[in-house]
């Protein structure tokens, strides 16, 4: 048995060949493959190739014994050198660094989200906060309502009360006074009309619409359309920086 080498445009290919006479003539009957490698070849293809060759050879054990072993390695070696321990270091030190760069970028891109997701939590505590306490002053205010309705009704004497009724003007302006614009509370007007089976509906539309993506998404895009950028060109500007500092 030899190894036999066969040369296509882009890869060389090893097999295993035998040869028998047959009816007077020599034949090569083709017993395995061995692999193949891509043309022109890296220290990281040469390392895959041989852990595979390494591999079927091994499977192989019950046809070749090891003198023939030998002999197939020394002539697949004489075409494919095995990468030496110097290449394999320095291979590992290159894709060590091209690690670093990538998980740089990474790190640095993930600090970015989590830094705008706790400013947005915060922002949220800092909102709920405050309703907290509106919300708080608007059940004291409900409860003493609800007191001197009663009170009023059993015939008790009750102080105050005697100016003006509170207005939709004056419900307007308590609700701008806690922070609420003039959008949250034609939301707010809009809901309170909803049954609550469509409340319900509407709850599940907001959750299938409640991704940060589309917030972040349409930030980016008045960021660049005030910038008079496409998000391609960006995109495009962005790559060719990559590649430009995995060369370098």
């Amino acid at each position: 048995m030899f190894a036999r080498f066969r040369q296509t445009p882009k890869r060389l290919q090893v097999s295993l060949v035998e040869t028998r006479r047959l009816e007077g003539k020599v034949r090569a009957e083709h017993i395995a493959s061995l692999g193949s490698i891509v043309v022109p070849w890296t220290v990281a293809d040469r390392i895959a190739f041989w852990t595979r060759l390494h591999e079927r050879l091994g499977r192989l054990s019950n046809r070749l014994d090891a003198a023939k072993q030998g002999e197939i390695i020394g002539a697949v070696y004489a075409r494919i050198p095995l990468p030496t321990p110097d290449e394999q270091r320095a291979l590992q030190l290159e894709n060590a660094e091209t690690d670093e760069r990538l998980f740089s970028q990474f790190e640095a891109m993930f600090d970015e989200k989590i830094g705008g997701e706790e400013a947005l939590v915060a922002k949220t505590e800092a909102a709920i906060a405050a309703d907290q306490t509106t919300a708080a002053d608007i059940k004291t205010r409900l409860s003493a309502a609800r007191d001197r309705i009663a009170r009023l009704n059993n015939g008790e004497a009750v102080a105050g009360g005697l100016g003006k009724p509170v207005t939709y003007e004056d419900a307007l302006a308590f609700l701008r006074a806690g922070g609420w614009t003039k959008a949250d509370i034609k939301r707010s007007l809009l809901l309170s009309t909803l049954s609550g089976e469509e409340f319900e509906e509407f709850l599940q539309e907001a959750r299938k619409r409640d991704d940060r993506r589309s917030i972040d998404n349409a930030a980016l895009a008045e960021v660049l359309k005030r910038r008079g950028m496409r998000r391609l060109q960006i995109l495009r500007e962005a790559l060719r920086a990559g590649r430009s500092s995995e060369r370098g």
